[in-house]
C-alpha cells in the first residue's frame, strides 16, 4: 500500500515576523498559475494507516469579519448554526473576525491567532475530537459577500442558516480592499500548527471555500509550507456580478504537523472588478465528507441529466451512486450522466464516498423525468372549435338537455342546465390562446330568476382573480360587466328573468380601453368607458358559479358559449343571435354548443413548461399543434380517440451542481 507524506518545514512559519513570512511565501509560489512546486514524498506504514480508521476527524474552519470599527456591528461575525459543507455546527471552529479597514479606520493588515484544543467550546469554538491547534491567520482586510451559494437568495446581514455563513465573510488580498495596508500590499495567509495532535496515525485533505464582493474571477491558492506546496483551484459561480463564490479542487493527502494556505497575487481591476485571490473558510478531514451534494432536477424527453458531488477526504475515494438506496451499476463516478433518460429514471438519487477512513452519504436529489401522463376523467363537455386545441371543459353537476324551448317558442338544441342550490358548474381549464387582449365571448341564457332576489349579482361567466373579466346578472335581471375587479357597471339593459332565450355577447379591446355589452344581438346603449386590464394568463373559465363565493350561483340553462380572440362588429353579432352562424370562423377560440352529452375522457398531466402538446388521429400521424395547451390537458372521449406527444421543448443538458463538473 503506498503511503504518503511531505518533507518536514525547515523553518517554522508560526515563529517568523509576519512580513518574513509572507516574503518566504511569495519566494516558494509557483511562477506560473498553473506549474506545481515537486512534492517530496515518503511513507508511512499500512498497520499506521489502518488504524486511523479509529481516530478519523473532520474540522471545518469559517473565517469571519469584524464591522463594528466601521459602525456597522450588525454586520460581524455569523459563526455556523446549520450544517454547512456537510459537517454539523459542532464541526466547525468560527475563528475570531478581523477588521475591514472601511473608511481608513484600523487600517491593516490584520493578524491574530487563536488555540483550540479538546476543551475548547466559547467564542464560536467548538472542541476538537483530540489534540491541539494552533491557528494564525492575516490580511489586508477582511469584507461580507453577498454570495449565497448557486440559486439561493442572498440573506443580507442575516445570512441564510449553513453554507451561507460560511461564505459571508472572506479575508481580503492586495487588489481588494479598502485601505493601503501598513508595510504595503499583501496577501491573505492561514497556518496551522498542531496538526499531527489531531490527525495523529492517519493523512489529511484540505478543500478551500471562497467568496468575494467585487471580482470576475478568484485565482488560484496554495497549501502547503516553504519548501513544498499543492496548488487550489477554483471553478466558480456568480449571483450578480462581482458576487462570486465556490470551492476549491481538493488537495492531495498531507502527514506535515504545520500547513499554511495563501493565495497567490491577484491581478488589477478590469471593468471595475478584479482577479481576486480570497478565502472564506476550509475543511480538514481524513474520512470523506461530501461538502456538496447533488441537486433536484427534472429532466424531460431528449434532455441529458448529470448528478455531481463534490466530496473532501483523503485519496483516493470512491463514488457509488444509488437511486432509491439501490446502487447503479458503472455509477461509480464523481459524476453521474444520464443521456437518454426514460420515465424510469425516476426516483431519489444520493451517492455514497468512501475511503480508507469513512464513508460519507449525500443528501438525497429527486430526479423526475416527465412524461404525460393520462387520469381517467368523467363528464367531459366537447369543444368543437374548427381551429385545434379543443379546450374541453368539465361539467360538475350541470346537466344536458337535448333541447328546450320558451314561452316565445324559440328552441335552442343542446342545453346544459344549471342548478343555483346545487352550485352547478361548467370549467374551461386555462389555456394561453384565451388570453387575447382583444375579443368577445358570447352565449345563450334562460333564467326564471335569482335565488335570493335581494343579494349579491350572478356569476354567469367568470375568467377573473385577480384580474380579468366577469360577466353577471343582476337581480332585477340586468347585466352587468366587471373587468379588473373594478367598480361593477350596472347598465340599462334588458331584463333577462322572464324565462325566455337570451343572447349575450361582451366584446372588449384591453388596450383601448373599450368594451360594448350586446343584448339579443343590440349593443346596449351608454356603456361606460373602462379601465385598462387584462386576463391573467392561463386563468380556467368559469360557467355558472364563480370561485368567489360572494356571487350567486346561476339558476337556470345555458346554450352555445363561445370564445373569439377579435372584436366582432355590430353586425357579426346580429347574425350570430338572428341565424346561430358561426361569424368569423378563423377568429374562434372556444366553442362549447352542447350537442352531445358530457362524456367520459381523459385528463393529460405533465410538468416542463416549454412543451408544445400535439395530436393525431393515428400514432404514424400526422401530428398537429393544440395552441395554447398547458396541463392539465382535459380531453373528451371523442377527441381522446387520438394519440398525443410532446413537441416545442429543446433539450438540454441539465446539470444538477453546476460549480465544477
Amino acid at each position: 500500500m503506498a503511503e504518503f507524506c511531505f518533507a518536514p518545514l525547515r523553518r517554522s512559519i508560526m515563529h517568523a515576523k509576519f512580513t518574513d513570512k509572507i516574503s518566504q511565501m511569495k519566494k516558494t509560489r509557483s511562477p506560473h498559475p498553473h506549474s506545481r512546486v515537486a512534492q517530496a514524498a515518503c511513507t508511512v506504514s499500512a498497520a499506521a494507516l489502518m488504524l486511523g480508521v479509529s481516530s478519523a476527524a473532520t474540522v471545518g474552519f469559517n473565517l469571519q469579519v469584524d464591522w463594528t470599527d466601521a459602525g456597522s456591528a450588525g454586520y460581524t461575525g455569523k459563526p455556523v448554526t446549520a450544517t454547512a459543507f456537510g459537517i454539523g455546527t459542532n464541526g466547525w471552529e468560527n475563528l475570531n473576525p478581523l477588521p475591514t479597514g472601511y473608511n481608513g479606520k484600523n487600517p491593516g493588515p490584520y493578524t491574530t491567532n487563536e488555540v483550540i484544543d479538546a476543551t475548547t467550546s466559547t467564542g464560536g469554538l467548538n472542541p476538537l475530537p483530540n489534540g491541539s491547534l494552533t491557528v494564525s491567520w492575516a490580511c489586508t482586510a477582511a469584507n461580507s459577500s453577498g454570495f449565497a451559494g448557486y440559486g439561493i437568495p442572498y440573506g443580507g446581514p442575516n445570512p441564510n442558516p449553513g453554507n451561507q455563513e460560511v461564505y459571508y465573510g472572506f479575508l481580503r488580498d492586495e487588489a481588494n480592499f479598502y485601505s493601503h495596508p501598513v508595510g504595503g500590499p499583501i496577501p491573505y495567509s492561514v497556518t496551522l500548527t498542531g496538526l499531527r495532535s489531531v490527525w495523529t496515525n492517519t493523512p489529511y485533505a484540505i478543500q478551500l471555500i471562497a467568496s468575494t464582493d467585487t471580482a470576475n474571477v478568484i485565482t488560484n491558492a496554495y497549501i502547503g509550507n516553504v519548501t513544498t506546496n499543492q496548488q487550489a483551484t477554483y471553478d466558480v459561480k456568480s449571483s450578480s456580478t462581482g458576487i462570486l463564490g465556490g470551492l476549491s479542487t481538493m488537495s492531495g493527502p498531507w502527514t506535515n504537523d504545520t500547513i499554511s494556505i495563501w493565495g497567490a497575487p491577484a491581478l488589477s481591476y478590469t471593468n471595475g472588478y478584479a482577479i481576486a485571490s480570497t478565502i472564506s473558510g476550509f475543511i480538514i478531514t481524513d474520512k470523506p465528507v461530501i461538502s456538496m451534494s447533488p441537486n433536484s432536477l427534472r429532466a424531460v424527453g431528449g434532455d441529458t441529466f448529470v448528478l455531481g458531488s463534490y466530496a473532501v477526504g483523503v485519496p483516493p475515494l470512491s463514488y457509488q451512486w444509488r437511486r432509491n438506496g439501490y446502487p447503479l451499476t458503472g455509477g461509480t463516478s464523481q459524476t453521474l450522466t444520464n443521456l437518454q433518460p426514460a420515465a424510469t429514471d425516476s426516483g431519489a438519487y444520493d451517492v455514497v464516498v468512501t475511503n480508507l477512513y469513512g464513508a460519507a452519504t449525500s443528501s438525497v436529489a429527486n430526479v423526475t423525468v416527465d412524461r404525460i401522463q393520462f387520469t381517467p376523467g368523467s363528464n367531459f363537455v366537447v369543444d368543437s372549435n374548427p381551429n385545434g386545441g379543443e379546450h374541453d371543459g368539465q361539467a360538475w353537476g350541470a346537466t344536458w338537455l337535448a333541447s328546450s324551448t320558451d314561452s316565445a317558442n324559440v328552441t335552442r338544441t343542446g342545453v346544459m342546465s344549471f342548478s343555483a342550490a346545487a352550485k352547478n358548474q361548467i370549467v374551461v381549464p386555462g389555456q394561453t390562446n384565451l388570453d387575447s387582449g382583444t375579443g368577445t365571448v358570447m352565449f345563450w341564457m334562460r333564467s326564471p330568476g335569482v335565488s335570493n332576489p335581494s343579494g349579491n349579482p350572478v356569476a354567469l361567466l367568470d375568467r377573473a382573480g385577480p384580474d380579468g373579466l366577469m360577466i353577471l346578472q343582476n337581480p332585477d335581471g340586468t347585466i352587468q360587466v366587471q373587468p379588473a375587479l373594478a367598480s361593477t357597471y350596472a347598465l340599462p339593459s334588458p331584463t333577462a328573468l322572464d324565462s325566455n332565450w337570451h343572447h349575450i355577447a361582451v366584446s372588449f379591446d384591453q388596450l383601448g380601453a373599450t368594451m360594448n355589452l350586446y343584448v339579443d344581438g343590440a349593443p346596449v346603449a351608454g356603456f361606460p368607458s373602462m379601465p385598462l386590464w387584462h386576463w391573467q394568463p392561463g386563468q380556467e373559465l368559469e360557467l355558472g358559479t364563480s370561485h368567489t363565493a360572494s356571487y350567486q350561483s346561476f339558476n337556470g340553462q345555458m346554450a352555445e358559449v363561445r370564445f373569439y380572440n377579435q372584436v366582432l362588429s355590430d353586425s357579426d353579432i346580429a347574425s350570430a343571435y338572428s341565424s346561430g352562424a358561426v361569424v368569423n370562423p378563423s377568429a374562434l377560440r372556444l366553442r362549447l354548443s352542447f350537442q352531445a352529452p358530457p362524456t367520459t375522457g381523459v385528463s393529460l398531466q405533465w410538468q416542463a413548461a416549454d412543451v408544445l402538446l400535439q395530436s393525431a388521429d393515428s400514432v404514424q400521424g400526422p401530428y398537429t399543434d393544440l395552441p395554447g395547451t398547458s396541463s392539465p390537458y382535459d380531453a373528451a372521449a371523442q377527441t381522446a380517440k387520438k394519440f398525443f406527444r410532446y413537441r416545442g421543448h429543446t433539450p438540454q443538458v441539465l446539470v444538477s451542481n453546476p460549480f465544477r463538473m
